[in-house]
């Protein structure tokens, strides 16, 4: 496994007679069930709400917090209009019972597109003629990732979102060999000072909390909810807790300049979250590392 940037949920989008039906079949049958597939997402539910003056107050909400959660993936299928239309003389629609309606419908969804299209986590599809084995190929090279390709996508993302994301997430996974790990990564001259603060008082707090060096006097074990650094600075929330032998390192940035510091905040982190498992791995098979980025920016 390595480090691994996977995939929660697939969302197959687009108007209807786009071919997502078949699009999660051929995937499911290509990867042998390898992803969880849904057949539209919070795009379509804002799309049609639009559309129909539906009264969903959390709608763009509900649509901004799934498609910020960067394990979340998106395939957009688009294909020309004609072969739209054509699949819709050929079979109908059950709700959409025009050509007039259909088109209605493939412009929102083509205005929608233009909005998200670069966006990291989302895969445009404009051709007719698809290579289902070469989307199946695609996820698995994108789940296969290195910590500046993850941090290039924070980057991007929040670029394309008007320079802002309240809030941010995602969610990586180590088999525990942490091989990008290197100490090098305390020594970001801008926050190398900062980086060792948060690297002793965390090791200080785990070390005192195993020797029983607590208000209650008592020895924690590995499995303990009190492994946590918390302060008011821009990383401002670590916890570790071991649950079913994995380790999970969650992280709560508040406020992170994703152009300038993310990249080695993320290394650093990662660096820590290393040093962690190697103190707890005779009792972790693997690390799960997950991250919340509250305003994710950029400073312009």
């Amino acid at each position: 496994m390595m480090l691994s940037f996977p995939t929660s949920n697939l969302f197959i989008e687009g108007p209807d007679c786009s071919g997502k039906t078949t699009m999660v079949y051929e995937i499911h049958k290509i990867s042998g069930y390898r992803w969880h597939i849904h057949d539209r997402s919070q795009v379509s539910r804002k799309i049609f709400c639009e559309m129909y003056g539906r009264n969903l107050p959390t709608v763009r909400d509900d649509f901004h917090m799934e498609i910020s959660n960067l394990n979340n993936r998106f395939i957009f299928l688009l294909p020309e209009f004609e072969v739209i239309e054509k699949r819709f003389r050929s079979r109908g629609d059950e709700i959409h019972k025009s050509v007039e309606a259909i088109r209605d419908v493939y412009s929102a969804f083509t205005n929608q597109l233009d909005e998200i299209r670069f966006y990291p986590n989302v895969i445009p599809c404009f051709s007719e003629d698809i290579s289902y084995s070469d989307f199946a190929v695609y996820l698995d090279v994108v789940e296969r990732c290195m910590i500046k390709e993850v941090s290039d996508q924070v980057l991007r993302f929040v670029n394309l979102n008007g320079g802002e994301s309240y809030p941010l997430q995602f969610t990586l996974y180590d088999d525990g060999k942490f091989e990008e790990a290197t100490q090098d990564s305390m020594n970001y001259e801008p926050e190398s000072e900062y980086y060792e603060k948060i690297y002793k008082r965390f090791h200080k707090k785990i070390n005192d909390e195993l020797e029983g060096k607590n208000e209650y006097g008592r020895r924690e074990g590995p499995e303990s909810r009190r492994f946590v650094y918390a302060d008011d600075s821009c990383i401002s929330f670590i916890q570790l807790a071991i649950r079913d032998r994995v380790m999970d390192f969650h992280v709560v940035i508040r406020s992170s300049n994703t152009e300038n510091t993310f990249e080695h905040d993320l290394k650093f982190l990662y660096y820590l979250s290393s040093t962690c498992f190697e103190m707890f791995k005779e009792h972790c098979d693997k690390a799960r590392l997950r991250f919340n980025l509250n305003s994710a920016h950029i400073i312009r």
